[in-house]
Formats: structure tokens, sequence, C-alpha cells
């Protein structure tokens, strides 16, 4: 397989959830997948066996997002799989801290993980795609910055953001032939770890409309529908991804 010849998608928090099914669908979709994930090298490893089921390309790269240095390593390991297409800004980090006792670190750490990361790897991505006049970015968003929560008004500030951050580029980029668009899961049935709020109550308390959780893989089509090359139509949007718990 020729490498130059191959669309490239990076992937964070590709370990697992919503990250590990996203991973395997635009595998699908017959991309090369830059496979990154914090701390979780034994859950990134398990994606790349997944993807590599499909017959594409694959790589793992652990370490730290707001790290410039090592965004710098993601962007270097995705270029020996072929030329960088879409970039899927899953990783997030979600934590619980009522207002009045959260320090000024705690709220920085997660706007750095949440917000920060998603700026240093959209502006190594842009120029990469602006030079094949094409990309998909994909950011994920949070129920809760539509919503409200208590205990996490850093991490709502951050999600809303997100949303922000995700209309301002695809306003700017709309006539280089990158979409920026914004997915917003709903409850959804995964397993979290400490770092992604394990043991939290999610800020609707109960199941959606539609009587039971979402799958990660109804999440991980939907970004692969705009991954798609006839999305083009598709920019600046936010979608909700949530059987009905919220209308926007």
């Amino acid at each position: 397989m020729n490498k130059n010849n191959k669309k490239v998608a990076i992937v964070t928090g590709g370990a697992k959830n919503i990250g590990r099914a996203t991973c395997v669908e635009l595998a699908k979709l017959n991309f090369n997948l830059l496979i990154h994930a914090n701390t979780d090298k034994t859950g990134a490893q398990e994606t790349k066996s997944l993807v590599d089921d499909q017959k594409v390309n694959s790589r793992v790269l652990i370490g730290d997002l707001t790290d410039q240095n090592f965004v710098n390593d993601l962007f270097n390991e995705a270029s020996k799989l072929g030329d960088l297409s879409v970039l899927v800004n899953n990783a997030s980090q979600r934590n619980f801290f009522k207002f009045e006792d959260m320090t000024y670190e705690d709220w920085r750490h997660i706007l750095n993980i949440n917000l920060d990361a998603v700026f240093l790897t959209c502006k190594k991505a842009i120029p990469l795609m602006k030079d094949n006049s094409w990309g998909r970015i994909i950011n994920l968003g949070g129920l809760s910055a539509h919503i409200g929560a208590i205990g996490r008004s850093h991490v709502v500030t951050s999600k809303l953001a997100v949303v922000g951050f995700t209309r301002a580029l695809a306003t700017e980029y709309a006539r280089t032939g990158i979409t920026v668009n914004c997915v917003v899961p709903g409850l959804i049935d995964t397993i979290r770890g400490i770092s992604a709020g394990q043991g939290l109550v999610h800020p609707t308390h109960s199941d959606p409309p539609i009587g039971r959780k979402g799958k990660p893989i109804e999440v991980a089509k939907m970004i692969r529908n705009l991954c798609d090359e006839n999305s083009d139509f598709i920019n600046g949007q936010t979608i909700h991804v949530n059987g009905g718990s919220f209308f926007c």
C-alpha cells in the first residue's frame, strides 16, 4: 500500500468508547489512522487491532496534547502514514468541583485539556489540509455545555468555547475545502476512567426520551458521515446525538 496515495485521520482519545468506535468507522472509509491516547497504551493498542482488521495502516502515539512538542510529534507520526485529511478532537477530561472550592489551577487544567489542546491540534492540521484543498475537523462537544451542570463550571465553559471555536474556524476556512463541525454526544453508555469523570452523574440525571443510553458507535457514525467526501455543504454546525435529551 502506497502511503502517498492514502488519506490519514488523527483521532485523539482513541483508546476506548467514542474514540475507538470513530477510529474503526474511519478505517471503514479507508483512512489510515493515527490513534492517540493520553496514558492508556493498552486500550490504544486494542483499538489499533480493530483498525488493522479493516486493512488500513495505523500507528499509536501516547502523550499529553497540552504539550506543544508532543503535538508536533503527533503530526510527524501521522505524516508517515500519508496526507492528513481528518482531525477528530475527541480527547477531553471531566471532573467535579463546586465552584467555591475550585482553584485557578483546577480551572486552567480542564481548559488546557478541553480547549487549548484543540487549538494546538487545529493549528497544526489546517496548513496541511489547505495544501491539499480538503480537510475535515470534528470537535467533540458536551451536552452539559448546552444545559448546564452542577460542579462542572470549568467543563461547561471549555466545551461551549469549543463550539465557538468551531464556528470561527468554519467561517475563516470555508473557501479552502476544509469543513469544521462540532458533534455533541448526549448520555452515552461508556466506560469512564478517573480522568474522564468516573462516577459523575450525567447532567440530565436520566435516560433520554428514546428510553436508553446511546452507543459509542452511534456517535462515531455521525462523525464518519461528516468525514465523507460528500459532506462538503455541512460546515460550522453543532450536531447533537442525544436521543432527544436536548433540542437546539
